[in-house]
């Protein structure tokens, strides 16, 4: 039986194997129902709207592996020692948490919006949309100032930096004509591809610095 450090280091490689898994995953699983929904164009129509029609659920696969990859993040980031100095990491954990409840929650609301008229599961999968978005660049901001200044972090900072400004950008594009832009699914997945570049680039560093603050 392994005791508490081995079982934390084990959880440590678990998070860091699902930062690269996860997100292959979830781009097999968008490439996949695109090829077998010959009928609905990646470029008009958004991930959600794949996952309603025909096998959706592999999209819905994928958002679930993303989940699970910023949960085992946020695990790793709440076991930081609770110190006055750390206590900022340990908050951009609990916001990791958030983010995986709310993809969870997305996967599980389907989005269902039919004219001017928006049904319960509809406005729960709207809402986590926004939350998810929100709360995961804030969190990208925190982690940028957090790892700006610690050697061989630098540029892992930036990139997070990176991501919380195309993705602001992304999404006040999309928020000003959302239902009338004509290629809102290329932009979805746009912005898509860099959270989880991010996942893939910046996870495993970011749960190897929460290893060595525990």
């Amino acid at each position: 039986m392994m005791n508490r450090p081995q079982l934390f280091d084990y959880f440590s490689k678990l998070a860091t194997t699902a930062c690269y898994i996860a997100p292959a995953i979830m781009v097999a699983a968008d490439a996949l129902t695109i090829a077998l929904n010959r009928n609905f164009s990646p470029l008009k129509q958004t991930i959600s709207r794949f996952a309603i029609g025909p096998y959706g659920w592999l999209e819905k696969l994928g958002m679930v592996m993303v989940a699970i990859s910023f949960l085992f993040i946020a695990i790793n980031l709440l076991r930081v020692k609770n110190q006055k100095d750390l206590r900022l990491l340990r908050f951009a954990g609990g916001l990791l948490v958030i983010v995986a409840i709310g993809f969870l929650m997305i996967s599980i609301f389907n989005t269902n919006v039919i004219g001017t008229i928006i049904s319960f599961h509809g406005l729960v999968h709207q809402i986590a949309t926004a939350a998810v978005s929100v709360v995961f660049y804030l969190f990208c901001l925190i982690l940028m100032r957090l790892m700006i200044n610690k050697p061989g972090l630098r540029y892992f900072s930036l990139y997070s930096g990176l991501t919380f400004l195309i993705g602001l950008t992304v999404l006040v594009l999309l928020g000003f004509n959302y239902h009338q832009n004509e290629y809102i699914g290329l932009l979805e997945r746009m912005i898509a591809g860099f959270n989880l570049g991010w996942i893939v680039l910046i996870g495993p560093q970011v749960v190897k610095l929460a290893r060595s603050l525990q």
